[in-house]
């Protein structure tokens, strides 16, 4: 699980130094508090940033979930972790 958090704060850490803009970016929206706070809403308003509201029926058509989670898991893989056989060694005592 170390690892993991290592690994992935690595790749956010890298994606952060790149300064995307939040005008490029799409801002998945539910209806978390954070997401509907007073301050939250006003900023984004400020920035003309539009958020994509997801419907909480229909949880196949998240984007995070079909897209985003499935190429930062595939990238996390290759990327870091090496053969799947050392992954799961400590665990199955081989």
């Amino acid at each position: 699980m170390i690892e993991y958090l290592r690994t992935t704060g690595k790749r956010f850490l890298s994606l952060k130094k790149d300064k995307i803009r939040l005008k490029d970016c799409l801002l998945m929206w539910d209806n978390a508090r954070p997401h509907t706070a007073t301050d939250t809403r006003e900023f984004l308003t400020r920035r003309d940033v539009e958020p994509v509201k997801q419907s909480p029926y229909s949880p196949n058509l998240n984007l995070c979930d079909r897209f985003l989670f499935r190429k930062l898991k595939h990238l996390l893989r290759e990327d870091e972790f090496g053969a799947t056989r050392r992954l799961h060694s400590p665990f199955s005592g081989r």
